[in-house]
C-alpha cells in the first residue's frame, strides 16, 4: 500500500466540531506520485483551491468551506510532512500542481491562510496561466525578526501551547476560554468552545517534529522582490486583533502586489476563517463577483460568482 506523506489530523475532532461544517466534509485518498495525502472537494462551480495554513490541516477550512461551497468547487487537502530530504517549497508546489491537475485543470481561485498563502504566492508566480483570482489570509512575504512583539511570539504563544498541550482538559479549557476573552496567541473572542476545544484537540495531538519543520519552512519564504512580478488580481484579508507585525505583513503585501485590495476582518485575530468564516466568505465571494462586473477590468478567467 502505498504510504501515507501528509499531516493528518488525529480522528476525535469530529466531535468537537460544529456539525453544520460536517455535512459535505467527505475526505478522500490522493495520490501524489510518491504517497498519498487526503483531499476534500464541495460544491459547484468556478474551481477554488484553499491552501491550509501550518502545520498543513485541511480541517483549518472546516468552517469556511461550506460557505464557500455555496458558489464555487472547493478543493482542500494535506499538506506533505514527508520529504525525499530537505523539506522543500518545490515540493509543496509540486503537490499543489497535481492536485489542481486533478481536480481544477483550468484557471483557479487560490486562497491560501498563512503559511497557505506564502504557497499561494508561489503557485501564482510559477503558473500565473493556471491562477484566476489570489486571496491571501493573514499572509506575508517574509517572516520578519521579533522586534516590537517578541513578547507575544516568544513567551504569550508559548505559554498558551504549552497549556492546551498538557494540562488537564478541563482546566485547558478555562484557561482557553480566558485566553480567548482577552485575545491571547491566535485567539479571539469570537472563538466559541467548539473552536477552542478543536484547536486543543490539534494541539495536542501534532508531533511536535512536523510543527518544527513547517516553521523552520516558513522561516526560509522570502519573496518580495518578486511579489510585483503578481499579475493574477489578489485580495489580501488579515484580522483586525492580529499582531502589529501580521497586520503589518498583510499591507507589506497589499503595497508590493499590482492593484491588490486590503480588507480587514473586525474583531477578529488570526483564527479568523474560524471564527468569522460568514464574513470572509461574503468578502471573498463580493470581491471575486465585482471583478466581473460590467466595466471593472473585463472577464477574469474563473471567476465568475454565481
Amino acid at each position: 500500500m502505498t504510504r501515507h506523506v501528509a499531516v493528518r489530523l488525529a480522528d476525535g475532532w469530529q466531535a468537537r466540531a460544529d456539525p453544520a461544517w460536517l455535512g459535505a466534509w467527505r475526505p478522500e485518498r490522493f495520490d501524489l506520485g510518491d504517497g498519498t495525502t487526503e483531499i476534500v472537494t464541495m460544491g459547484e462551480g468556478r474551481p477554488l483551491l484553499l491552501v491550509p495554513p501550518l502545520p498543513g490541516y485541511k480541517e483549518a477550512w472546516l468552517a469556511l468551506a461550506p460557505r464557500l461551497a455555496r458558489t464555487f468547487r472547493v478543493i482542500t487537502f494535506d499538506l506533505r510532512t514527508r520529504f525525499a530530504g530537505r523539506p522543500s517549497w518545490n515540493t509543496l508546489l509540486a503537490d499543489l500542481e497535481r492536485v489542481a491537475d486533478a481536480f481544477a485543470p483550468g484557471p483557479a481561485i487560490v486562497l491560501g491562510h498563512s503559511l497557505g498563502g506564502a504557497l499561494a504566492q508561489r503557485r501564482a508566480l510559477a503558473r500565473p496561466d493556471r491562477v484566476a483570482a489570489l486571496v491571501l489570509s493573514s499572509a506575508f512575504a517574509r517572516v520578519a525578526g521579533t522586534r516590537g512583539h517578541w513578547r507575544k511570539r516568544y513567551v504569550e504563544q508559548a505559554r498558551v501551547l504549552i497549556g492546551q498541550r498538557w494540562l488537564p482538559e478541563p482546566i485547558a479549557a478555562r484557561v482557553a476560554r480566558r485566553d480567548a476573552a482577552r485575545g491571547a496567541w491566535v485567539y479571539d473572542a469570537a472563538c466559541d468552545e467548539r473552536i477552542l476545544a478543536f484547536m486543543r484537540h490539534a494541539i495536542r495531538r501534532t508531533p511536535i517534529a512536523v510543527a518544527r519543520r513547517a516553521v523552520a519552512l516558513a522561516f526560509t519564504h522570502d519573496l518580495g522582490a518578486d511579489l510585483p512580478r503578481i499579475a493574477a488580481p489578489t485580495l489580501v484579508v488579515v484580522g483586525e486583533r492580529e499582531t502589529a507585525w501580521a497586520r503589518s505583513a498583510s499591507g507589506d503585501l497589499a503595497a508590493r502586489i499590482s492593484g491588490a485590495t486590503l480588507r480587514v476582518s473586525p474583531g477578529v485575530a488570526h483564527l479568523h476563517p474560524l471564527s468569522a468564516p460568514g464574513w470572509l466568505a461574503e468578502t471573498v465571494t463580493s470581491w471575486l463577483g465585482a471583478l466581473h462586473a460590467p466595466g471593472v477590468g473585463g472577464t477574469v478567467p474563473g471567476c465568475a460568482a454565481r
